[in-house]
């Protein structure tokens, strides 16, 4: 959302991840702000930072520990095992980043968990969550007909490269725009595992919304050969653009899966 008072924008955004049927939940709230610097009338700069508070919580009445299993039945037996009270923990965690672009290109980087907080749910350890580096490129290549010398059709590119304490991922593909028609493939590909994942996305998008579907599935052997184990996703997204004065570079081409 920009602001003239603040000569940028700001954003909120509330998440709450609860797993296991409740047994474990996940609250994040950030608040965001960014300023953007027009370099010269082709290449403009913003800047953000992100500041954020997380809320981890484990509920321990239904854990079942391995030394609450009777090693000859192979039940479990209730109050074999010490009572362990329901933790709750939280941290401040912050993010910053900066992205270059022009009307056919951008690159940026950001930096999450910049102070590496402690994300353990119990006193008696430390569990430091590993700083994220975040390298990201792409680029609009217009194709024109041969004989009409308009534009065709639109290639776009992308690469975004990901390390976090000893992981890293390369994600990269492109996507094929003609008329607001837009389709695509991507591989996610985590270096030390060697695990890779294709995404094909299609869909519509106007000035004001975009419409699409995608499918991710794993290339490994076993994935493969299990039937329905790819996961689908279907996003609508409508701008809420502000009214008044226009902006020189209108939107980045950042990649959307």
């Amino acid at each position: 959302m920009p602001l003239e008072l603040i000569k940028g924008g700001i954003g909120f955004n509330i998440m709450n991840d609860v797993q296991a049927g409740g047994q474990m939940s996940n609250l994040r709230m950030d608040g965001i702000y960014s300023h953007a610097i027009i370099i010269n009338p082709e290449i403009e700069m913003i800047a953000g930072l992100q500041a954020s508070y997380v809320i981890r919580s484990m509920k321990t009445d239904d854990l079942i520990l391995p030394d609450g299993i009777d090693e000859l039945t192979g039940i479990y037996i209730p109050g074999m095992t010490e009572a362990i009270s329901d933790q709750t923990s939280g941290y401040p965690d912050f993010a910053a980043g900066v992205l270059f672009f022009s009307r056919s290109w951008y690159a940026g980087i950001a930096v999450h968990h910049l102070t590496a907080p402690n994300m353990s749910v119990s006193r008696a350890y430390r569990e430091l969550l590993p700083r994220k580096y975040t390298l990201h490129a792409g680029i609009k290549i217009p194709v024109f007909e041969k004989r009409f010398g308009r534009e065709f059709l639109e290639v776009n590119p992308n690469l975004v490269l990901i390390q976090q304490g000893s992981q890293r991922q390369i994600n990269i593909g492109a996507e094929l725009s003609r008329k607001g028609i837009f389709a695509g493939i991507w591989s996610r590909q985590n270096i030390r595992f060697g695990l890779s994942n294709i995404t094909a996305v299609a869909g519509y998008e106007d000035t004001r919304f975009r419409f699409g579907y995608s499918f991710d599935f794993n290339t490994s052997r076993y994935w493969i050969n299990v039937l329905g184990s790819g996961a689908h996703e279907i996003t609508f997204t409508y701008r809420l653009n502000k009214s008044g004065k226009k902006t020189k570079m209108g939107t980045i081409n950042c990649p959307k899966i």
